[in-house]
């Protein structure tokens, strides 16, 4: 949370080969079509509407002078690192029932 960065994540993607990449803040990334695309491509930003993008047209990301607050109840850090934590159940082990002998005749 304290890291001066911007994530770009793929959702979805098409392949293992597309991974996040952090790049320091201050960069400003420029995404364009590729000269040679057939197509146009679609983008969509936090789940929204989607955007069509066309030969010519291009996307600039970069860091905002308006940093996301937050609330921490103790330490930025951990707090944050908690929250994950608690929200995908990581090292959760759910106890496995037993099959009913309903199930078991099938």
């Amino acid at each position: 949370p304290n890291v001066p960065a911007i994530m770009i994540t793929p959702i979805c993607p098409h392949s293992l080969s597309f991974r996040p990449i952090v790049v320091p803040a201050g960069v400003e990334l420029k995404i364009m079509l590729s000269r040679d695309a057939r197509n146009t491509a679609w983008v969509s930003f936090d789940g929204r509407k989607r955007q069509e993008i066309c030969h010519g047209d291009s996307i600039t990301i970069t860091t905002s002078c308006f940093p996301v607050p937050s609330i921490c109840f103790r330490d930025p850090v951990n707090d944050w690192f908690e929250s994950l934590s608690q929200c995908l159940h990581w090292n959760v082990r759910k106890k496995q029932n037993y099959l009913s002998s309903e199930e078991e005749e099938f």
